[in-house]
């Protein structure tokens, strides 16, 4: 997902389509979905650009772990 995003493959709709891919992936497999909540939006923007400029996950993987990933999970 996030490689999808920062890559930039499409002119337009780079965050959502790299989500959906990923949330297909994520429901084939029985672990939930990614969703960022409106509350939390704000953080995972800012994280998300600081990705984009250093291409260093660590952070973004971390806070989508702990706090973007919903829904029933076996």
């Amino acid at each position: 997902m996030l490689y999808g995003m920062r890559s930039q493959l499409f002119w337009d709709g780079n965050k959502r389509t790299s989500t959906i891919c990923a949330n297909k992936i994520m429901i084939e497999n029985g672990a939930g979905i990614i969703k960022v909540s409106d509350n939390k939006l704000e953080e995972f923007n800012t994280l998300l650009t600081e990705f984009y400029n250093t291409n260093n996950e660590t952070k973004i993987e971390k806070f989508i772990y702990e706090n973007c990933i919903d829904g029933i999970i076996f």
